[in-house]
């Protein structure tokens, strides 16, 4: 089983941040959802939490541990803001 998606791919967000820090990832080209609940840094977070259902954004996903679909994120080395 894959445990990183060494590439940064686009991601739809499905939902908005729950209170839990957890968010829902849509890659719209696999088809497939990716839960994300931990984060490179504090700024990422921070700045994913003020997107809206449906905005787009360019992502790199590692799994968390061994569990199944957890996923933390990190911005890619040529992104500086995912809203700009």
């Amino acid at each position: 089983m894959k445990t990183e998606r060494s590439k940064p791919h686009e991601y739809r967000v499905i939902d908005e941040m729950n209170a839990n820090d957890a968010i829902n990832l849509l890659n719209p080209s696999a088809n497939r959802v990716f839960q994300v609940v931990a984060y490179e840094d504090d700024a990422l977070r921070e700045e994913l939490a003020t997107l809206p259902a449906g905005k787009l954004v360019e992502l790199k996903l590692d799994r968390v541990g061994a569990r199944a679909n957890v996923w933390r994120a990190h911005r890619p080395a040529n992104v500086t803001s995912l809203t700009a």
